[in-house]
């Protein structure tokens, strides 16, 4: 049934709002958000010249819905909800959604406060400094810091516990003050260069440290002279490093915006207090045809919900509704915003700076994007396939000497590996080492899964492993009626060799071997080992786990704490199995009936 837009728009109102756009199996194709619902709704159907996407997009519509807003900013949060909850088709999706990095100082929570790294919520008290634009980036600055500053990063069990200084204090990054060994007004002062450091005052600090070490070799102090020269080598060290250096003040975002080969890029990079931070790429899942103007503003709208920006953003390319856009993260941020796409200056060499970032990065993705995408034609050129599977999962199992078995579920499509599908399953109640009846539970686990979480049954099961294997894979999907699913086993040579790999074709009970080091025989092998790497990883977990927990834990009424207090006093597990009952009562905290049980397990009564 065609959709009616033009007795629809007529009911829409001139109000801030989101709009859902729906397909004929009511599932949601597009989520937008709108200044006036009735006034952007109807420029998808007022007939002007429209990119592929978008007439695509308009050819798949079969109703709307809308949702009224009281302002632009609700809009925008409400929008990016529903994209992360519906995933539709024509929107861009960030997959790459963790949260930047902070550095946190516990300021009013401890004597001498800690610096640390810190991801998530703002849900301690005390200072945060940031966001920077990686994890690597914020350990390069702690480590610093640390060798700067000598400002404790250890956390407060470790620092209360302490009776004598630590490693770091040896190796002089530490100034100890868990022991006593500085006062608290040094530490105060130490800190204080940390913080003014972090938030871009470094000639300052500079400038003070340089009075403090004339002071030092005026009163024949050389140690703390040359201590503090060494501080001011280090930090302009730094200073040298910065591609920004003339306003301390400044703070800004930088962005840049590309496509090649079918792939979209932003490139963001932090500048804070006149000093850039770095820069992170992000990659979205964009559909394809989407304009570089359509897609800054959904990346924009996206980043915007998620992270703090500064009063300014550099790009290369202006989003399509920019007025719109910016109103409303200035209104979500709580701060005027402005955008500039010409800059000069350093701000010029900056957005040059991501450029190259961008540009180098996206070549190497689009290379690798592009080498796959012939890979995964090979489903129909070699392996006979009617068109290339929409998703394709492999299974492993993996144990120690049959002990700690488990498996695991790679997923991959046409794009590479769908790492956030990723799924490890517990193998239990079988014979050790039987690796039919693992693959036969893991099986039964996975389609419970794909049942309870609505999956939907992928296009292929790759199996590591031979026709036994297989077997069991196909009699489980036997009994549960599912003949949609094409099931091949993936077997070595005697010697495991790679690139000797044998396909079995479960549809046609044959064997294919692939050109050794052919296109199609480096596909499988990827996915091959990634589902091995997952599963050995998973397996290894388990038994190191399996390792460090003691057999006293097995001990009725033993947690950590007693088990802990019964090796202290008898000096290890041997100590304790030639302990009398009586020795071990004696203990505080260890009750006679608790010594009796410990007591039985090492010495269990004789029938």
């Amino acid at each position: 049934m065609t959709f009616d837009y033009k007795t629809y728009i007529k009911h829409l109102p001139h109000t801030p709002g989101v709009y859902q756009m729906f397909d004929h199996t009511d599932q949601v194709i597009y989520v937008g958000k709108a200044r006036s619902l009735k006034k952007r709704v109807a420029s998808y159907f007022n007939g002007k010249a429209k990119d592929n996407k978008t007439m695509r997009l308009v050819r798949s519509i079969s109703s709307i819905q809308y949702h009224v807003t009281r302002s632009e900013s609700e809009a925008l949060i409400l929008e990016n909800q529903l994209i992360k909850k519906h995933k539709p088709r024509y929107n861009v999706l960030l997959k790459d959604d963790k949260s930047y990095p902070y550095i946190y100082a516990s300021v009013g929570k401890d004597e001498f406060p800690r610096i640390e790294f810190k991801r998530g919520k703002k849900n301690k008290s005390g200072q945060y400094f940031g966001p920077y634009p990686s994890a690597a980036s914020v350990r390069q600055t702690l480590h610093f810091l640390q060798k700067t500053f000598k400002v404790r990063q250890c956390n407060n069990t470790t620092y209360s516990n302490r009776s004598r200084p630590c490693l770091q204090y040896q190796i002089n990054r530490c100034s100890a003050p868990c022991v006593g060994l500085v006062s608290h007004k040094d530490y105060q002062k130490q800190l204080k260069y940390t913080f003014d450091f972090i938030n871009g005052e470094s000639e300052q600090v500079v400038n003070t440290l340089i009075d403090q070490m004339e002071q030092a070799s005026n009163q024949q102090s050389f140690e703390q002279a040359a201590e503090i020269r060494d501080q001011i080598k280090a930090i302009r060290f730094i200073q040298s490093q910065q591609v920004v250096e003339s306003d301390p003040q400044f703070n800004a975002e930088i962005m840049y915006f590309n496509k090649e080969s079918g792939l979209y890029m932003a490139t963001v990079g932090i500048v804070r207090n006149g000093q850039l931070l770095g820069f992170r790429n992000h990659t979205p899942k964009t559909p394809k045809d989407t304009p570089l103007t359509e897609f800054a503003s959904a990346f924009l709208s996206i980043y915007g919900d998620q992270q703090t920006l500064s009063e300014q953003i550099i790009s290369n390319v202006a989003p399509c509704d920019k007025d719109q856009l910016i109103s409303a993260l200035s209104e979500h941020q709580n701060k005027k915003i402005t955008f500039i796409t010409q800059p000069r200056g350093d701000k010029k060499k900056l957005l040059n700076l991501a450029k190259e970032n961008n540009l180098n990065a996206l070549r190497v993705k689009s290379s690798k994007y592009a080498s796959w995408q012939k890979k995964w034609a090979l489903w129909i050129d070699e392996l006979d396939f009617k068109q290339p599977p929409e998703r394709v999962e492999c299974f492993d199992i993996s144990h120690q000497m049959g002990e700690h078995t488990r498996a695991s579920c790679v997923v991959f499509d046409q794009n590479g590996a769908k790492k956030t599908a990723y799924r490890q399953y517990i193998i239990d109640s079988i014979t050790g080492g039987d690796d039919y009846a693992a693959m036969r539970q893991v099986i039964e686990k996975r389609l419970r899964s794909i049942t309870k979480h609505q999956l939907g049954y992928p296009d292929v099961w790759l199996i590591d492993g031979g026709k036994g294997q297989v077997n069991q894979t196909i009699n489980v999907l036997k009994e549960h009626q599912i003949d949609c699913i094409s099931v091949i086993g993936v077997t070595k040579d005697d010697e495991r060799t790679a690139g000797e790999e044998r396909l079995y074709l479960a549809k046609t009970q044959q064997f294919l071997k692939p050109e050794k080091h052919g296109l199609l025989s480096l596909m499988v092998q990827h996915i091959r080992n990634e589902a091995h790497n997952h599963a050995i990883n998973s397996q290894r977990k388990a038994f190191k786990k399996a390792r460090q927990n003691s057999t006293l834990e097995e001990i009725p009424g033993i947690g950590k704490t007693r088990r802990n207090t019964l090796l202290k006093h008898f000096g290890g597990l041997q100590g304790l199995q030639k302990a009398s009952w009586d020795d071990i009562k004696t203990i505080k905290g260890i009750s006679d009936k608790v010594a009796k049980q410990v007591y039985n397990f090492f010495h269990p009564p004789q029938d």
